[in-house]
């Protein structure tokens, strides 16, 4: 094809009444070129120009790539779906001070990158109130200088788009009801319906005609709350895309850098400020209003939450056994001694265990993963009191504080049959506490104080209302004589000639 100054040449010899033989001749073009340059119908295109000039200089710009390819450095050694975003990449300058615009350094990481094709979607649109979307994903975190692989619940308003991250240590149906129970106090209201995978924490069994059936827990709370549950058809994750991109932009803006916490609580803390933080951006467009004031407009659209959350938890009865254990879920929970042998209502939370008689709590537990025990020392001190030669092996101490299993060796090898005088020194616990008498009994170690009365002192000491100077007479011969030899005045006569030296 003929560029356009060339075409425009030939119209206009021919407008002027040159031959076509001789315009073809002219200009260097055949015959067939003129007529069809020429011709009455022929309509002169107009095709944009690519310029591939050199890239322009960007003095604000080039100060920040070096930056900008370290934290691509890092990305590499990281989860992929934890790596930063240009938008994220764009905050994070911002944060530095830097004056440069979202578009340029979305331009260069993608020059960094490799531009590659992106798949095409058709926009959806959501009545206010009508849908949420909730699924799990997985992340690395730091949690108490240990990095681990959890996973978190993400839930999306789809009209407003406002968003809700929640991580747990499981992913199990009561990390799932949790994660509703947490999602809807959030968002401040119901949805009529909200979107899941077929996990099987949720569903039994799909049936024909692609009716699900569903675990009791989790009907309980659509019956609580009053919304649908819609499920995704099977290997269809696309019919949810609005919780999948959730995902993906948790993994790269909440989880990227790898967070740092010391627990689950304090990082959960921080999720939920991020999640208020980031409805302060625009909703698509880019120039559309903020997500803050759609969710504030579909608030209005949902339904009001009950008076009080669901309990999400499972319900279970279980069977206390002769070492007062009840099991749950491969792991082990002890319960007070009044109740060996009896038949208690466990209540399952995603990060606790609770026992109950007739809706009376009388066990708390910190859920442990399946092979593991928590085992409390005031249920077994009643079985100790009566056995006290089992004090020498029972598990409850072995599997407790080390600093009271190292004491209770100690004592044991300083006094072999002095076992009912070990479990009085334990059974001080119940009104001390743990706590307290942990640190007694450290503090005893290394004194090498063997015996009850010593204890008694030395928490006696620790409180705060009560002096040294006030302990029976009887416990200050248990301690260590320190020998003090008494000098003569006369030793330090010579400061007195010191002094009166100075003054003459």
């Amino acid at each position: 094809m003929h560029s356009v100054p060339d075409i425009h040449a030939i119209r206009v010899m021919h407008q002027r009444g040159v031959a076509k033989r001789s315009i073809a001749r002219q200009l260097g073009v055949s015959r067939k070129t003129v007529d069809k340059y020429t011709a009455a119908e022929y309509v002169v295109p107009v095709s944009p120009r690519l310029h591939l000039a050199q890239p322009r200089p960007a003095p604000k710009m080039d100060r920040w790539k070096p930056l900008i390819d370290r934290w691509l450095a890092q990305d590499e050694q990281a989860p992929r779906t934890q790596r930063r975003t240009a938008r994220r990449m764009y905050r994070d300058l911002a944060a530095e001070g830097a004056a440069v615009s979202e578009e340029s350094v979305r331009r260069y990481v993608a020059a960094r990158k490799g531009a590659r094709a992106q798949e095409a979607f058709v926009p959806l649109e959501f009545a206010k109130g009508e849908m949420a979307q909730g699924d799990f994903g997985h992340a690395v975190v730091m949690l108490a200088g240990q990095q681990q692989q959890l996973p978190f619940f993400a839930i999306r308003l789809m009209a407003s788009g406002v968003s809700f991250v929640k991580m747990y240590s499981h992913e199990k149906l009561e990390a799932i009801l949790d994660g509703m129970v947490s999602a809807l106090s959030f968002l401040g209201g119901v949805p009529a319906k909200c979107t899941f995978d077929n996990a099987g924490t949720l569903v039994h069994q799909v049936l024909a005609g692609g009716k699900r059936l569903q675990t009791p827990e989790f009907k309980a709370l659509q019956a609580h709350y009053g919304f649908e549950a819609v499920f995704a058809n099977l290997g269809r994750g696309n019919e949810k895309g609005g919780v999948e991109n959730l995902v993906q932009w948790a993994q790269r803006n909440l989880f990227s850098p790898v967070p740092q916490a010391s627990d689950l609580n304090q990082l959960n803390e921080r999720l939920a400020r991020q999640c208020l933080e980031d409805a302060k951006r625009r909703h698509r467009p880019e120039h559309g209003p903020l997500v803050a004031d759609l969710w504030e407009q579909e608030q209005s659209h949902l339904r009001p939450l009950p008076a009080r959350p669901f309990p999400a938890c499972r319900h279970r009865y279980v069977r206390v056994d002769k070492c007062l254990i009840a099991d749950y879920d491969s792991a082990h929970y002890s319960a007070p001694a009044a109740y060996s042998r009896k038949t208690l209502m466990l209540r399952a939370f995603w990060d606790r265990i609770e026992l109950e008689e007739s809706g009376r709590l009388v066990a708390f537990h910190d859920r442990q993963p399946p092979g593991h025990s928590s085992l409390q020392l005031s249920h077994y001190l009643p079985v100790l009191e009566r056995k006290p030669h089992a004090v020498s092996h029972a598990a409850v101490i072995a599997h407790g504080e080390p600093a009271i299993a190292r004491y209770r060796d100690e004592f044991l090898a300083a006094q072999p049959e002095a076992y009912r005088e070990m479990v009085a020194i334990l059974g001080l616990s119940e009104a001390a506490g743990l706590v307290r008498l942990r640190a007694a009994l450290e503090r005893a170690s290394v004194c090498h104080a063997y015996d009850l009365a010593s204890i008694q002192a030395l928490l006696a000491t620790d409180e705060p209302e009560q002096a040294p100077a006030v302990l029976p007479d009887a416990y200050a011969g248990r301690w260590p004589q320190a020998e003090v030899a008494t000098v003569s005045c006369q030793a330090y006569a010579w400061l007195q000639d010191a002094a009166g030296g100075q003054g003459q």
